[in-house]
């Protein structure tokens, strides 16, 4: 593992805590959640930093970095901050690595900075609009025992009135993010910060929608690999994204449910390697 640096970044008012690894070509992290935090990548992601600098940060609200006043968190938010941050990083284009909402993210900074991107890794992938952010809960619903779903509908009745937390649901659904319960050890336990995850996701299910800017992703190199038995499989995640960019690669990882990071790591920094030199 290279050279490990963290420190708080100031962005429109807020401390923005990064942490970085490494040396060389700078690779920029987006996690998911909405809410999470970027030890999700983490030890998972390291040993890219033999051949590049890895930039993992808190996005607002989550982990270390500062949370809103007036919990305004939005997809527009998080593209400023990302943008505010390239500039601090005094970097002239990203790459970036999306997970899960992470993806979704990384195609609204390219959409809007196009000159700005370089490269687009994306895994568990979820759409170019809310359509993939719809169907997502409904396919999860699929693969649940009926056990779970009443289990699931009685915490999120209690999350509703404040007495259960994201914890609690999380532990319930875990399992079926994954191709193998075994790798659930795998997992950095990542807290969720609810109010960011209902916020973001509001905003990802009324507003996002990129089938109108895909034109500006012409020009950026993609790539999307999406575990087989992702909970958005490599079939529908072609319908959902690959079909309005064609030029973008799909690779299916064998063996792989939603968490690509944390059940084939070794393969997909082989990938995420050839990608990014």
């Amino acid at each position: 593992m290279g050279k490990v640096r963290q420190d708080f970044v100031q962005v429109k008012g807020r401390r923005i805590f990064i942490n970085i690894v490494g040396e060389g070509e700078v690779i920029i992290f987006l996690h998911g959640g909405p809410g999470s935090n970027h030890k999700f990548f983490l030890p998972h992601v390291l040993p890219l930093s033999e051949n590049f600098k890895l930039v993992l940060y808190d996005q607002s609200g989550c982990g270390k970095s500062d949370h809103l006043v007036n919990n305004d968190y939005s997809m527009e938010d998080e593209v400023e901050t990302l943008e505010m941050l390239r500039q601090k990083l005094k970097l002239d284009k990203l790459n970036l690595f999306g997970e899960s909402w992470g993806t979704i993210l990384a195609l609204l900074y390219a959409t809007t900075h196009p000159d700005k991107v370089n490269k687009l890794f994306l895994t568990a992938a979820i759409g170019i609009s809310s359509n993939g952010y719809k169907q997502f809960p409904k396919e999860l619903l699929k693969r649940m025992t009926i056990l779970d779903k009443i289990k699931l509908f009685i915490v999120d009745k209690k999350m509703k009135k404040g007495k259960a937390s994201m914890k609690e649901m999380l532990k319930v659904i875990d399992p079926y993010y994954v191709y193998s319960c075994d790798n659930l050890q795998k997992k950095d336990q990542t807290p969720i910060n609810s109010v960011v995850n209902n916020r973001i996701g509001t905003d990802i299910s009324n507003n996002y929608d990129l089938i109108p800017k895909v034109h500006a992703l012409s020009n950026i190199p993609i790539i999307v690999a999406q575990g087989s038995d992702d909970i958005i499989k490599p079939t529908k995640i072609k319908e959902l994204l690959l079909d309005y960019i064609p030029h973008a690669r799909l690779v299916e990882i064998e063996n792989s449910g939603h968490w690509t990071v944390v059940e084939k790591s070794s393969e997909l920094n082989r990938i995420a390697t050839e990608f990014f030199q």
